[in-house]
């Protein structure tokens, strides 16, 4: 197993696994696996964000390297909302057809006060092969900042196979058991 940690943080991209340490969503080892078949809600993905909040996120230091354009890291998110969904950004946070998702209201700063873009706040029905990225860290770099991503751009599927830390399994909807 120390291997596969040791391999997967170095980005060794051979395995089949990712390590995730951002409290975006659990921290621990993930399997990854072709993201085959249609994504469905609720899906944790590997995915390359747009190139332009990519960038953005490269400069303020949210993003380190990886194999993204711009040569960023990919992100670990939920699948919140698929082609067809409704999804309403307001400044209370996003619902998903109604659904609200906990703690999904956008900063107006990040954390060391500097204005953070973020989608207008309106309702967006997700255009075919349209996906909508949400953890529930309530700073997490997702699609309240940036938009709905294209499904071409997801990497993977990943599972959670070793949980570090409080290893908390996550829903879509917040911190579970």
């Amino acid at each position: 197993m120390l291997a596969i940690l040791a391999a997967a943080t170095l980005g060794v991209t051979a395995l089949p696994f990712t390590v995730n340490f951002s409290p975006s969503m659990p921290t621990g080892i993930y399997r990854t696996a072709p993201a085959a078949g249609a994504l469905v809600r609720d899906d944790v993905i590997v995915v390359c964000p747009p190139v332009a909040a990519a960038e953005f996120a490269r400069l303020r230091g949210y993003l380190g390297p990886g194999p993204c354009a711009p040569g960023t890291a990919s992100l670990l998110k939920f699948v919140a909302a698929v082609s067809g969904d409704v999804v309403t950004a307001s400044p209370a946070g996003i619902r998903v057809n109604g659904r609200p998702l906990r703690n999904s209201a956008a900063f107006a700063t990040d954390v060391r006060g500097r204005p953070l873009p973020h989608v207008p706040p309106r309702s967006y029905r997700l255009a075919s092969g349209r996906l909508w990225l949400y953890a529930p860290f309530p700073r997490s770099w997702d699609s309240r900042y940036f938009g709905p991503v294209r499904e071409r751009d997801v990497r993977a599927r990943a599972f959670l196979v070793l949980p570090i830390g409080d290893g908390a399994y996550v829903s879509r909807y917040g911190w579970g058991t």
